[in-house]
């Protein structure tokens, strides 16, 4: 009997190693994915809505941690925090910008070569409905 008990207490003790090092793992992949990669960089380019022809020029910004877009500015969408992560030679990033008047926006981009392209969405509820529309951009890095 005794043998059992120190044989289940040794398992508990492995599994609970094997946790410990789970939470340390994640724990460094979230740093790497707030680091702050992108910051001190800008993108100029073309943005648009999905489907439609219309382009107006855009800057994306990174900044202490936080992304702009300059086109939306302009409507009071805030900087917003943003997470990157870095995938071989490819960093890609998430952010969400508010707006106190016009809503949310909600943004995935891929940098590579110096190129960024993102697809970012808009969402304005409203009392008796919800605005949500699909948007794209794509520009290079500003020297």
């Amino acid at each position: 009997m005794k043998t059992k008990l120190k044989f289940s207490k040794v398992v508990v003790f492995c599994l609970a190693l094997v946790i410990m090092a789970l939470s340390v793992v994640k724990g460094a992949e979230a740093a790497s994915a707030s680091s702050g990669i992108l910051d001190g960089k800008k993108f100029v380019g073309l943005t648009g809505e999905k489907g439609k022809k219309v382009h107006h020029e855009d800057v994306l910004s990174f900044s202490d941690g936080n992304f702009t877009s300059s086109a939306c500015f302009k409507y009071g969408f805030a900087s917003g925090p943003y997470t990157a992560t870095v995938e071989g030679d490819s960093i890609h990033f998430q952010a969400e910008t508010i707006s106190p008047t016009h809503g949310k926006m909600v943004w995935q981009g891929t940098v590579k070569d110096g190129t960024l392209i993102v697809d970012y969405s808009w969402t304005k509820e409203r009392w008796l409905w919800t605005t949500h529309r699909e948007y794209w951009f794509k520009g290079s890095l500003a020297e």
